[in-house]
């Protein structure tokens, strides 16, 4: 091994200086997203409210979405906020690890950027090795930046050891992930295969959690989600957990090191398909060939939308007693005498899918600007092709997926309400598609502003993800009564957008929106044809 690790300490300076943005704003908005939360459940909730509460999703249908109930005899806000919170900001920090992983090990050698660090006095191992430190050091960030603002509140049951073991949870099981996004990337011959597969292990992993801790202990602990949630945060502080993770860390860690050690550059163990020898009819096109790069996605998207929206659908038997147990849930889906208490949760569920449907759509818009930055665009271009026409394909792919997207959510919800409710006639599926495509136009605006972008400031692209961290937490945290003032959700498209049954549709304000996404759009494509290829 000797020599294998050259260079590394310059290497995760590098990566950190690569990261410093993009880590950055994960960090924040995952520790902002729980800072805010902690104290909104301690001022909502009292002791009465929180038993009610408890009783409500002590059964099969939520523990399976959300993890076993712990602390049921004496339900403290630290345990209902680790109920509530834990699992879903584990699969953030998921995200967040598999995508910083591939970018920097598979991601760089697909670019060719490996080839000229490993061209240097760097080691063998010193890329990988250096993107795991990395790794290491923004999820022990995580962990800090989560757990201690929370442990400084002061909240009533919330001290600051169980706080503190909160965010190292948080911050092991992203590293768990980091590194098995590094030992795929080692099989994979391509980001977008060894990325596939992470999050494909992801959605196992939860379903082995899911089965689990409704029917068996042994498969819950089996699965690294269960395993952090046994930790028992806010209850009974379980540190033992933590300590199994590292181990698994650890040993992925060290599976992915000799695997890099011994396969070629630019190979994975898992060969990718030979593709054939002749283009087909659809791929001889713009459009066709951003379908074929973005289909396996796209369509993992959508099916993974649609299984979301039927997961919420399930609950909808027991939504009654759920909401009105609770002053906090009543209050966060906005109750309203004049309709069900169905209609109005699902009103909830689907500005919250909306905001998730905006992934896939803008992975579609930004994939022509990951395209160029390969320098793959030049070989497109140089043909008889038009640069509107190059970018027409993505975008008629980013505006059609939003309406796949948003279909989805509605036949998903449908689709499981119609077994579950007594009575579904509230919930028809032309009300859910009604209900959904009325958020199409605010899409539509957040997909112009990324075409605009590609046009006229490349550069700066990134600056969309970063507008939709930013509508996300102000749509999600903005149901919360009193934590964001209620002119904020208004700075994004989403707060403009009527949410069935309550308010009634105002087909001027969705033209407006509308007539906004077709001029950014437009604008986009002006500036697109105009702009060197050179200043990407």
């Amino acid at each position: 091994m000797r020599g294998n690790f050259d260079n590394t300490g310059r290497l995760v300076l590098f990566t950190l200086r690569r990261e410093r943005i993009m880590s950055a704003l994960w960090i924040v908005l995952l520790a902002a997203f729980s800072v805010l939360i902690a104290p909104a459940l301690g001022n909502l909730f009292d002791d009465t409210s929180r038993m009610a509460y408890v009783e409500t999703v002590n059964n099969p249908a939520m523990i399976a979405m959300m993890g076993p109930v712990y602390g049921a005899e004496n339900y403290t806000v630290g345990a209902m906020f680790s109920n509530t919170m834990l699992l879903w900001v584990i699969i953030a920090a998921a995200i967040m690890n598999i995508l910083l992983v591939i970018r920097h090990t598979r991601g760089d050698e697909e670019k060719g950027r490996i080839e000229v660090v490993r061209s240097l006095p760097a080691g063998r191992l010193a890329n990988l090795n250096a993107t795991m430190i990395t790794a290491v050091i923004v999820n022990a960030g995580l962990a800090l930046l989560t757990g201690l603002p929370i442990a400084l509140m002061g909240i009533e049951s919330m001290d600051f050891g169980s706080s503190m073991l909160y965010g190292v949870t948080v911050g092991v099981s992203g590293l768990f992930f980091a590194g098995l996004a590094a030992l795929f990337a080692q099989l994979f011959s391509s980001s977008r295969g060894a990325v596939g597969l992470s999050f494909l292990a992801l959605a196992v992993i939860y379903m082995m959690r899911a089965a689990g801790d409704i029917d068996s202990e042994a498969l819950s602990l089996a699965s690294p989600m269960g395993l952090a949630q046994r930790t028992q945060v806010y209850v009974e502080d379980h540190w033992w957990p933590v300590l199994v993770l590292l181990i698994e860390t650890a040993v992925l860690t060290l599976i992915a090191f000799a695997l890099n050690a011994i396969r070629d550059m630019d190979q994975g163990f898992i060969h990718a398909k030979p593709g054939r020898t002749t283009a087909s009819v659809t791929l001889r096109s713009p459009l066709g060939l951003a379908f074929r790069l973005l289909r396996n996605t796209l369509f993992a998207w959508i099916i993974g939308i649609f299984l979301l929206a039927a997961s919420y659908a399930s609950i909808l038997g027991d939504i009654e007693n759920f909401v009105n147990n609770s002053e906090f849930y009543a209050q966060v889906i906005g109750l309203n005498s004049n309709f069900t208490t169905a209609q109005m949760f699902v009103s909830m569920v689907i500005s919250m899918i909306s905001l998730f449907a905006l992934v896939p759509v803008l992975t579609a818009a930004m994939k022509l600007r990951g395209e160029e930055k390969d320098g793959r665009t030049e070989h497109v271009l140089s043909r008889a092709v038009s640069r509107v026409r190059y970018l027409s394909g993505y975008t008629v792919i980013a505006f059609s997926t939003s309406v796949l997207v948003q279909f989805a959510t509605a036949l998903g919800l449908y689709s499981v309400a119609v077994a579950v409710l007594p009575d579904p006639g509230d919930l028809t599926l032309g009300y859910l598609l009604k209900a959904t495509f009325a958020y199409l136009p605010s899409i539509w605006v957040i997909i112009g502003a990324a075409v605009l972008l590609i046009g006229l400031l490349p550069r700066a692209t990134g600056a969309v993800w970063g507008y939709f961290g930013f509508t996300f937490f102000a749509t999600f945290i903005g149901r919360i009564p009193d934590v964001l003032p209620e002119w904020f959700p208004r700075l994004t498209p989403f707060g403009y957008t009527p949410q069935l049954p309550v308010d009634e549709i105002n087909y001027m304000t969705l033209a407006v929106l509308t007539g906004i996404a077709a001029a950014l759009t437009a604008a986009g494509f002006f500036f697109y044809s105009k702009r060197d290829m050179s200043a990407a």
